[in-house]
């Protein structure tokens, strides 16, 4: 007889679509990427953001939200959300140039592709793919200040790393 695990209840609907920025700045002196960073989208268009900048991303207690990675670099990137655990929902191309380079503002190519057969269940990381938006499902239920970021060390520790917060601001959290 094998073990049967009770089937998982889906993620109530989601109260709103989140869309993030991931983004490289290109080095001065050498021809390649100096900095890999986080950021929003707004109107089609990446708007990064430093590690101290004010919280963006600040869902209510108890919300479901669909977060958007948008990769605008050319490297794949493992993203983490601290405190919470998703459902990957799927991921759509977004359309280049012929030098490869996504085109902004952003269009979305129509192919949408979805999770993984080893992506079903909750997760905390998630694969976004060069050139392409990958779409997660989280609930927020934890009141406090964390982080979502890269999961490759060298990006976490150079700017691909912001703090989000779940509820109201708290005693004792930073600003």
């Amino acid at each position: 007889m094998f073990l049967q695990l009770p089937p998982l209840a889906p993620l109530p609907l989601p109260v709103r679509t989140r869309p993030l920025a991931l983004l490289e700045e290109m080095s001065q002196y050498w021809d390649g990427p100096a900095a890999a960073m986080l950021g929003t989208v707004n109107n089609g268009m990446a708007i990064h953001q430093m590690w101290m900048d004010p919280v963006s991303e600040n869902p209510n207690a108890g919300d479901t939200e669909v977060w958007e990675f948008y990769n605008f670099t050319a490297d794949a990137h493992p993203m983490h959300v601290h405190e919470v655990v998703f459902e990957v929902v799927n991921r759509e191309g977004l359309v280049a140039d012929e030098a490869g380079d996504v085109l902004q503002p952003f269009q979305l190519d129509g192919t949408i592709t979805p999770a993984e057969p080893w992506e079903t269940g909750f997760k905390d990381t998630v694969i976004a793919y060069p050139g392409q938006v990958t779409r997660v499902r989280a609930q927020f239920n934890t009141p406090g200040q964390f982080v979502w970021h890269c999961h490759i060390v060298e990006h976490e520790d150079n700017e691909m790393m912001r703090p989000y917060r779940i509820g109201p601001v708290q005693p004792g959290q930073p600003l």
